[in-house]
């Protein structure tokens, strides 16, 4: 298997580099394309392997450090002298080369807004649309514009069904979900407010971890609104993504993340 003719856009897939098309492109070749299947494992595992490896050497130093302090600090209790404190940073910057070039660019990429909503963000899965006929069925116009990837067409028909109309709630969600496969971040952050703001418990706490990830992916995450919405999830215990709103709230925090930032 030559990896190299799939690296460059498994690397763009992965990191959320990919237009929408083309991302839905890349996973329908996937269904049919086992070699770029296990090019993508091992993408992955790869990746695996160097967060691991990062974390141990760095485990490993922090030990260091404390042993050579420990050993160091006299018997008094003064203060060790700057001396070792200038040794630690010296060290510090030799683990940082030791890791890499490769190592450092690839970590740094998984912070990106965009890998990481693309690390979050799941599309309803088609046994999710309630099936029936047409004239039995309000949304189902919207749900086949959906199963077939015409964003277009879906988020024409769920931005039909009025306020106040039957299934309304349920309309703003799919819409939300149908401007976020078309990359219309604000259009889907909005149509998730708007679905939560109906407090149908079915689809509640869903709109509200979308608008989350929909806000992350317009690159909205110094504003007030995304930091007060992923704030109350995640101190929210019994919330259905409080979990998931706690890890993106460290990641968001991480050293990696800092290390992207002006490259987004």
């Amino acid at each position: 298997m030559d990896l190299n003719q799939y690296f460059d856009r498994i690397d763009q897939y992965e990191t959320g580099a990919l237009s929408p098309a083309d991302s839905a492109a890349f996973e329908a070749e996937l269904q049919a394309n086992a070699e770029l299947r296990e090019a993508l494992a091992l993408y992955r595992q790869a990746g695996e392997v160097i967060e691991q490896q990062i974390e141990n050497n760095l485990r490993a130093q922090l030990e260091t450090w404390a042993a050579a302090e420990q050993a160091t600090a006299p018997p008094t209790g003064k203060v060790v002298p700057m001396r070792l404190s200038w040794i630690r940073w010296a060290a510090a910057a030799g683990v940082a080369l030791l890791l890499g070039w490769f190592g450092f660019q690839w970590a740094g990429r998984q912070y990106t807004d965009q890998a990481l909503y693309a690390g979050y963000y799941e599309k309803p899965a088609d046994s999710a649309f309630r099936s029936g006929p047409a004239a039995e069925q309000v949304l189902q116009p919207g749900f086949e514009a959906l199963q077939k990837g015409d964003w277009a067409a879906a988020q024409a028909f769920f931005s039909g069904i009025a306020a106040g109309q039957e299934r309304y709630a349920e309309a703003q969600f799919y819409l939300g979900h149908a401007a976020l496969q078309a990359g219309q971040y604000d259009m889907a952050a909005a149509a998730f407010e708007r679905c939560a703001a109906q407090g149908e418990p079915k689809f509640q706490e869903k709109a509200e971890w979308n608008q989350a990830l929909a806000l992350l992916a317009a690159g909205q995450t110094e504003t007030q609104a995304f930091k007060t919405l992923l704030t109350r999830i995640a101190n929210s215990p019994n919330h259905s993504f409080a979990a998931q709103a706690q890890a993106l709230q460290l990641q968001l925090a991480s050293f990696w993340r800092g290390n992207v930032k002006g490259k987004m």
